[in-house]
């Protein structure tokens, strides 16, 4: 269980959704959060992904030219 304080101005916008909507706010909450936590996961994912890449660059020099990515982009 979780409890979360809000802004007056947060939670009034959340009621005033919840009313439209017909959903709760509990809900509302919870579609928020995971949208939330998945976006971040993702950012958490590329960051680590690139740092693998300059580890992995730190070690063999390899890398490719701006030039050879837009000639591969122009196909």
């Amino acid at each position: 269980m979780l409890g979360v304080r809000l802004d007056n101005e947060l939670e009034s916008r959340l009621s005033a959704l919840a009313e439209r909507t017909h959903r709760s706010k509990s809900y509302h909450t919870k579609e928020a959060l995971a949208r939330y936590i998945e976006q971040e996961e993702v950012k958490e994912q590329a960051d680590q992904e690139s740092l693998a890449r300059w580890e992995a660059y730190k070690e063999n020099g390899e890398s490719v030219s701006n030039q050879s990515v837009m000639n591969w982009l122009d196909g």
